[in-house]
């Protein structure tokens, strides 16, 4: 039986609504409570033929495609029910072969990465019958808004392709060294790290622009997009960078742990939802949260002993580490500051694909078939991605899918008027259920009374660098009730705050004062008493008492008298603390400061350049602040002299001489009209036969009459710009 098509049009009317109140805000909570209350709707109308002849589901707007390689295939999963609604058939050739997914661009492409052949997914018809060769393997697939490109680091080139027919949109472009892993943000700007170079490329719009200096040569460089903004670490240096196409936007010091760690154990990934980017030690376990819109780092550790992690992922207050040794997820809530249980993702080590997307965290296993999809409250749902019954390719004939369509409606009918509800039951201590039923007989006599709880360590303290201090949060100790918590390693020179904390918390300490030159670790002690020996947490990680400063405030340039220079000087950046440097990017190069001014000498006149500067201190560097030197002649007003003896004229001329050029107007003689001089050069020597002056000086100048205006070069004898200090020169 077919729909009746007012109930479809109906369904189809709620959809778009879903979908309009999801995608301008970025709420995606309440995006997601109106996916399932549509869902419940359109169900209710659909009651009559759902699942007969010839009808399909509908792919999930709130979903993604996951690589199932041995089996040669691709499945798009539900994200809020973990449901395969989708699978496409990869071209032959391709089974048992690691492939790669860009799934950020206008349509999903896929990369064979054993023959180099970019496959586009047909979502529509669940087809992938559109591809081009390459003919290489270890190639990148990068796509981004409109654009896509391929990324060969065998050969250092970057060839831009079309993302509908994936073929080549131009010939490939030399990079000038092996690129590293590339990432392509929301408008299509391709990011190209150059670590042989010390440098990272922007493609705007698919052409190059200026390659942008971010660490010395040969340090090992890694891209991450932070809520589409570019991030490059340096793993070299233990040193993050926030980028834009003009360059470095704010520096970020990863501290002593990464430092220590070797370049090849210092991991990011490629992207994150928001501006929280985390890089994780994967030999000691040493976790850093840097956040490059606040400028705020967090500090932790994790246990990774006898464990293979992977580049760590952030969703909610959560951090999620892939275990390649065991197919987990290790999780650590920063909410809690503690690890909370792991997510179990496969049966056995192998590797794992992690990535963030519509405000969901996918887990995929891209050579078997698991998979999970968590969302930001932690909930888990499994993906059984061989799942028969999920719909292929057309069928001649046969109607499309329609794309970007929320999907997961109940799995039976609800009836109309009928009222869904979710109930759970609990029993409190009475022994009386909450849900309204009897609490039944009671129940067998209690036991003898357990014994007391020995006393346990709380967990190792969580560090955040603040503005002038510290914070370090703290799960409370398993066992016995403690009296009290203290907080151990604060030096002389802080305070810390509270003193004490009670055992029902809140377990969190603020350290202020300090040196933000120097790393601090602290432990908390819980305290016992009644004879019971105090517990130790395990120590908390390296931390300053300082954040990366902001931009510098107030930036303006006083021109030196007469010109040439002057002094750019700005205020210190809101918050920063330790010592605070600063580096301005001007004519001449770069130069460094300690204090809030720098002067320029020896520059030409005539000229607007620009400069910024930027304010750093031990845990990094801000934004810069931009502004101009301009050294434009200010205009002066002036009136002729020595004419009053003399009925000639003075010529206006073209050039600052007598020798070349013509005359563009004259000044009557016996006359001192007013005179808007701009500036003074030197030129041709002349004379004034009736004062014996003697000058190589011309003023440049306009004179205004009624037969019109004029402007040229004037003699000096006649303006005496030169003992004007107010008067610059012109170049």
């Amino acid at each position: 039986m077919s729909e009746r098509p007012d109930v479809r049009h109906r369904g189809a009317a709620l959809a778009r609504s879903v979908r309009a109140r999801l995608r301008p805000t970025g709420n995606r909570v309440t995006g997601y409570l109106a996916v399932c209350a549509v869902g419940a709707l359109v169900a209710t109308s659909l009651t009559v033929g759902a699942g007969a002849s010839g009808t399909r589901p509908r792919l999930a707007d709130i979903g993604a495609w996951l690589a199932s390689g041995a089996k040669g295939e691709v499945v798009h999963a539900h994200g809020l029910t973990g449901d395969v609604d989708g699978r496409i058939t990869l071209p032959s050739g391709t089974t048992g072969h690691p492939v790669e997914i860009a799934r950020d661009g206008a349509a999903p492409l896929l990369l064979d990465e054993r023959t180099g052949r970019v496959v586009r997914l047909d979502a529509a018809q669940l087809t992938a019958d559109r591809s081009t060769k390459y003919g290489a393997a270890g190639l990148q697939l990068v796509s981004g808004g409109a654009y896509a490109y391929v990324v060969d680091p065998a050969k250092g080139t970057v060839q831009r392709i079309d993302p509908a027919r994936t073929t080549p949109e131009g010939p490939p472009e030399k990079l000038g060294g092996r690129p590293g892993t590339a990432v392509a943000d929301g408008e299509g700007t391709l990011w190209v790290p150059l670590p042989d170079r010390g440098t990272v490329v922007p493609f705007v719009a698919g052409h190059r622009s200026t390659a942008i200096e971010v660490a010395d040569p040969g340090h090992d460089l890694a891209l991450t997009l932070a809520g589409d903004r570019p991030v490059v670490t340096d793993r070299t240096a233990a040193v993050a960078k926030a980028l834009a196409a003009a360059g470095v936007q704010g520096t970020f010091d990863l501290g002593d742990a990464i430092a220590a760690a070797t370049p090849a154990d210092v991991l990011v990934p490629a992207r994150t939802d928001g501006s929280l980017v985390p890089v994780l030690a994967a030999g000691s376990g040493d976790l850093v949260l840097v956040d490059v819109r606040s400028r705020q780092t967090l500090r932790t550790r994790i246990p990774v002993t006898g464990l293979k992690p992977g580049a760590p992922q952030v969703l909610g207050k959560r951090v999620y580490v892939p275990d390649e040794s065991s197919g987990r997820l290790l999780v650590y809530d920063t909410s809690l500051s503690a690890s909370a249980a792991p997510v179990r993702v496969t049966g056995g080590a192998g590797a794992l694909e992690l990535f963030v997307r519509d405000g969901l965290l996918w887990a995929n296993d891209p050579d078997g078939a698991d998979a999970a999809v968590i969302d930001a409250k932690g909930a888990v749902k499994h993906i059984a991605k061989y799942r028969t019954g999920a719909p292929a390719a057309r069928e001649p004939g046969a109607k499309p899918v329609e794309d970007s369509v929320p999907t997961g409606f109940p799995a039976a009918p609800v009836q109309p008027g009928a009222t869904v509800t979710a109930t759970a039951t609990t029993a409190p201590a009475n022994g009386t259920p909450t849900d309204g039923t009897s609490a039944g007989p009671p129940g067998p006599t209690p036991g003898p009374t357990p014994p007391e709880r020995e006393p346990g360590a709380p967990g190792a303290p969580q560090a955040e660098s603040l503005a002038g201090g510290i914070r370090l949060t703290f799960a409370e100790a398993l066992g016995a009730t403690p009296q009290r918590y203290v907080l151990k390693g604060a030096a002389p020179d802080q305070k810390v705050t509270p003193e004490e904390i009670d055992p029902d918390g809140p377990f969190v300490f603020e350290v202020t004062g300090g040196s933000c030159e120097q790393q601090y670790s602290f432990t908390v002690v819980a305290e016992y008493g009644e004879n019971k020996p105090p517990k130790e947490s395990a120590p908390s990680a390296l931390a300053r008492p300082c954040i990366a400063p902001g931009a510098p405030e107030q930036l303006t340039f006083t021109p030196a008298q007469g010109g040439h220079g002057g002094t750019v000087s700005w205020e210190p950046p809101e918050g920063a603390g330790g010592t605070v440097t600063y580096t301005i990017n001007g004519p001449g190069g770069t130069a460094k400061t300690a204090e809030t001014s720098h002067t320029y000498e020896g520059l030409r006149n005539g000229t607007v350049q620009g400069m910024a500067v930027m304010a750093s201190n031990a845990a990094g560097a801000g934004s810069a602040t931009s502004g101009w030197i301009d050294l434009t002649p200010p205009t002066q007003k002036m009136h002729i002299v020595h004419n009053n003896n003399d009925a000639g004229t003075i010529g206006i001329r073209t050039k600052p001489t007598t020798h070349e050029g013509m005359r563009t107007g004259s000044i009557p003689g016996l006359s001192s009209p007013e005179v808007t001089v701009y500036c003074w050069t030197k030129g041709s020597q002349e004379s004034d036969s009736h004062t014996g002056a003697v000058t190589d000086v011309w003023a440049y100048l306009t004179y205004q009459e009624r037969a019109g205006t004029y402007t040229g070069y004037t003699t000096d004898l006649y303006v005496d710009s030169r003992f004007n200090p107010d008067v610059w020169e012109c170049e």
